[in-house]
This record gives structure tokens, sequence and C-alpha cells, in this order.
């Protein structure tokens, strides 16, 4: 499990305007392979939240077009999928909305610190007509250190997430011609049990969370 904090902003001609905070979870399950590669299953419940106070977004005030929008819960997946020997993950097309979908990861160290990098580039299709699509770049970067992964007693290793995306604008937005960019750079930790998410993430899962966190190992199935 991993959880991260951070804030969205917009990026219009060289401007760049804190929009609202995106407070994600990310729920995965691995399962070692033969061939040296892994079976994952991954779940992603993240919410638009109050810059200040982390409340739940329902409606957002465009601050370019002055239009309220309707927010959307943001629920993804259970998505299968392969990560091969040469870090590489792949899955079928209808978990990738249809098109192609660049997903790797790369593993770096020097002394007693161990970085992995995941990486996720997409193009994604317009979901509706006259709504356009969206580039789609984001980053994960965990830290860890390399004597806890060789202390093999230890049930679970600290480590710290860094994310940083680029996406063009979410269709939801509803930005229309304006031209830009958001950014998401935000901080987490990787963690073993529900007790260590932050208490804004515990009060709204309690509050809008569906009851999905409460049945993981429901959610979390491997497709065979």
């Amino acid at each position: 499990m991993r959880w991260t904090d951070g804030i969205l902003t917009a990026h219009i001609d060289s401007v760049t305007t804190p929009l609202f905070r995106v407070m994600s979870q990310i729920f995965s399950r691995h399962r070692k392979r033969s061939d040296g590669g892994y079976d994952s299953v991954v779940f992603e419940l993240a919410y638009f939240a109050d810059l200040e106070t982390r409340e739940l977004l329902e409606t957002w005030r465009n601050p370019f077009t002055s239009a309220t929008v309707t927010v959307p819960k943001t629920v993804l997946g259970p998505t299968p999928y392969v990560i091969t020997p040469q870090r590489i993950a792949t899955r079928d097309s209808q978990y990738s909305g249809g098109v192609s979908f660049n997903h790797r990861f790369t593993i770096d160290s020097v002394a007693d610190d161990l970085w992995i990098t995941e990486m996720l580039d997409a193009v994604m299709p317009s979901p509706a007509p006259g709504v356009p699509g969206f580039d789609f770049h984001e980053n994960f970067v965990y830290h860890a250190k390399t004597r806890d992964l060789a202390e093999r007693s230890q049930a679970h290793i600290e480590a710290s997430v860094q994310k940083v995306n680029v996406l063009g604008w979410r269709p939801w937005m509803l930005m229309g011609d304006k031209k830009g960019l958001t950014m998401t750079r935000a901080h987490g930790r990787v963690i073993d049990t529900m007790q260590a998410l932050p208490e804004a993430f515990r009060r709204l899962n309690a509050a809008h969370g569906q009851g999905l966190v409460d049945q993981l190992d429901e959610v979390l199935r491997f497709a065979n």
C-alpha cells in the first residue's frame, strides 16, 4: 500500500496556479513468476480535495473560465498486469482504454540508498464527442535503504514515495481551448497497515471510500 498527498498546479503562459490537492492511495499485490517476473494487480482510490482543509471537492470553480464543474471520484482498477524480468509492465488493452500504455521500472543504488522509479506514459482518448483526450506522464520514485532490504527478518521495509506527473487538462475540468498543462508534485510513504494512513485519508475513506478499502482481499485478486 502507498499513499501520496500533493498539489495539482496549472501552467499557462509560464504562470503557475495551484488548483486543488490530489490525495491518492494505491493498493497492489504481486506474485513471483517462474521466469523471474511478477503477476500484479493494482487498485487506486484518489480524492481531489481542498488545498487547505483536505475536504473532498464535490464541485470546483474553474478560475480560468469561471465555470463550476462537478468533480469526479477517481477509482481505477483493479488492473491486472505482468512485470517482465526486463522490468516492463504489460497489460491487456482493455485495462488501458484500448490505447498503448508504456509502463516500466528502473533500479538505481548508491552506497546504502536504493531508488526504484516507476514510469507511466499514455495518450488517453477523448471520453466523449467534443471533449479532448489528454497526454499522461507520471513517475513514482521509491526510496529505501539497501541494508533494510538485506534484512529478511523484517516484515515491512521503510520506504518513501515521491510522485510527479505532467498531464494535459483532465476532461472534466472543461478547459475548452485554453492552452496549458497540469503538474502534480506529491510525497508519501509505503505502508503495510491501514492504520498507518494519515488521518485525513482515513477520514475521507470512511465517508467516501465506498467500503472498497475494507475488502482489499476481494478487490486484489489475480486473474488466475
